[in-house]
């Protein structure tokens, strides 16, 4: 379950400053599902006045208020919103109010967040990245169609609120051909072939459209130089950035960033290279640790910081299993760091959903219903997130892609695969509890085989589009990432809270209005109910007063709580061929 609001017009319920009667909440109220993710938002009257006698930090990322004055007892709100296998897709379901908390304490399965402290930095958002498949997929439908698609990932209130973007430099495996930013020949080291003409085709309508809506903050990031800039002149494969073009390539970066921006794209920031330990059978370059540290100490870190300085640098930009060690060796040297933003990763590794990570089983007896259970390890590396973060708590960590490959799959065995979609959720609350700051996905949209993609590696994207028949499929991920797009807004700081079932995987932000939001997952096939309990030990007044728009409670430091029952009303999707055609919810215009 979660804690937050509807995909189209918020009701005038959810408001935050909707007066109500105070009441105990009804337990057992029954929303239904299995396999579920909800949201909600936490609302509160007008009528709690408080008096603010002195702010304090605690350490450079937490907040908290010292003290405070109620003089009238105000209710609390909390709108579930609910996407399930069984058919839910962000459907709101009717505020309930929040009373004393009748749980019995741990040992009942509950959901408890403190809102005293906020920690960390601010959430920058979700987006999704604009490769060329995704924009010369788009421009194969309709107008209508196309505009569909752009409201339904970047609108602010009718659609998912995304307002984060990547696109390659050059080309990439998501795109239809080897190619770079221009007719850059053989000793151009001025790069007086350069040009973005080939974005002008598909990448950059598509930009522009989203644009329209969002203020984008736009990463760019390069899958290969120039083929002859390298080790072994090609595109693909092993290759390193020779030493002598070095300075070359940097000026590629500054000049990429230049361009953009007349095009009226401006380049939030760049990362080094995509994926730089991998030697892949599309567009690669390898960087050791000390090859990226020395290339961004003494020629990309200058250049850009003298051309565009607020441009950010962002380092590593592959899995999470070499992100610590590729941080430290970046952050050891002063010189480099001071260069560096932050760290970007991706989410590969993961044998439950990939067929080329080394895999370990580890086996355990099963105690309760006899026999063994099997839990399958590979390198996923979620802990090195919170890591990266204890390394160094200046410095910033960036998810910038991640996608279910089909591996050799039909498109058509895997579309409304509910459980693709908990992959996103089961990662995102585990990288937004550990310190990320942002969520970047991969393709925005593909076509009906999973592609284009010029070397085979198709993959499921949250919208497929049916290119002959003009549809917009929306894939379970769509909804999954709505969840946190649409309801955790940029600006927001996360809080502490936990769960009393390794079953509901949780997390929770404070958004900069002062809505406390919590996304609950359940992966499981089990009807798992809880009781969802805010507590504040050190002072009610901290929300209100920090963030302008609400006190928790007024019962400092004792917890509220509300329980949602959830029963099953159907299993999860067994026919892998269902599509979704049409929008289950209503986007508003």
């Amino acid at each position: 379950m979660a804690l937050h609001a509807p995909l189209g017009r918020l009701p005038s319920a959810w408001s935050p400053l909707t007066a109500v009667r105070t009441r105990r909440a009804e337990p057992g109220q029954c929303l239904g599902g299995t396999r579920w993710l909800t949201a909600a938002s936490l609302g509160q009257g007008p009528v709690l006045r408080l008096r603010l006698l002195r702010l304090r930090r605690r350490g450079p990322t937490a907040r908290t208020a010292s003290s405070f004055e109620s003089v009238a007892q105000t209710p609390k709100l909390v709108t579930p919103v609910r996407s399930a296998a069984s058919g839910d897709r962000m459907r709101v379901y009717p505020s309930m109010a929040m009373g004393e908390d009748a749980s019995g304490g741990a040992q009942s399965s509950c959901i408890f967040v403190h809102t005293g402290v906020a920690l960390g930095h601010e959430w920058l958002g979700v987006g999704g990245s604009f490769t060329e498949a995704s924009a010369v997929t788009w421009r194969k439908l309709t107008e209508r169609r196309r505009q569909e698609i752009i409201t339904a990932y970047f609108h602010p209130s009718s659609g998912l609120g995304f307002n984060l973007g990547r696109v390659p430099i050059g080309s990439c495996d998501s795109s239809l051909e080897n190619w770079t930013c221009g007719d850059i020949s053989e000793g151009d080291m001025d790069l007086k072939g350069f040009s973005l003409e080939r974005y002008e085709e598909a990448i950059l309508p598509m930009l522009q459209a989203a644009q329209k809506h969002v203020n984008l903050k736009v990463l760019a990031s390069p899958w290969s130089p120039p083929s002859w800039m390298k080790t072994v002149k090609s595109f693909n494969g092993e290759g390193h950035l020779r030493s002598d073009c070095r300075d070359a390539w940097a000026k590629h970066f500054v000049r990429f960033v230049k361009e953009m921006s007349l095009a009226g794209v401006p380049i939030w920031g760049v990362s080094v290279q995509n994926e730089p330990e991998a030697a892949q059978c599309w567009e690669s370059c390898i960087y050791t640790a000390e090859e990226e540290r020395t290339f961004v100490r003494d020629h990309l870190g200058p250049q850009l910081q003298k051309a565009s300085p607020e441009v950010k640098i962002l380092v590593w930009d592959h899995n999470r299993d070499g992100m610590l060690e590729r941080g430290a060796v970046m952050y050891d040297d002063p010189a480099a760091a001071e260069f560096v933003w932050g760290v970007a990763y991706h989410w590969y590794g993961d044998a439950r959903y990939e067929t080329w990570p080394p895999r370990t089983e580890v086996t355990f007896e099963d105690r309760q219903e006899g026999g063994e259970v099997k839990e399958l390890r590979a390198c996923s590396g979620f802990e090195n997130v919170r890591r990266l973060a204890d390394l160094r708590q200046d410095k910033h960590i960036l998810f910038t892609e991640g996608c279910q490959e089909l591996g050799g799959r039909d498109l058509a065995s895997v579309l409304a695969d509910w459980k693709l979609g908990e992959r996103y959720s089961m990662n995102l609350i585990a990288d937004l509890n550990s310190g990320c700051e942002g969520w970047i996905d991969w393709n925005l949209c593909l076509d009906e085989e999973g592609g284009p993609n010029h070397v085979g590696n198709t993959c499921v994207a949250p919208i497929i589009c049916d290119t002959q028949r003009d549809e917009v499929l929306y894939q379970p991920s769509f909804w999954h990432l709505g969840h946190f797009s649409k309801y955790i807004r940029p600006g927001a700081r996360r809080l502490l809270c936990s769960s009393t079932r390794d079953a509901l995987e949780v997390t929770s932000f404070l958004n900069p209005d002062g809505q406390v939001v919590v996304v609950v997952l359940n992966q499981s096939e089990e009807d798992l109910g809880f009781w969802l309990k805010v507590g504040d030990v050190w002072s009610a007044s901290f929300i209100w007063v920090f963030f302008l728009h609400i006190a928790c409670t007024w019962l400092s430091p004792r917890q509220i709580g509300m329980r949602c029952a959830f029963s099953c009303c159907g299993l999860m999707h067994k026919n892998p061929c269902i599509l979704e055609r049409q929008m289950p919810v209503q986007l508003a215009e």
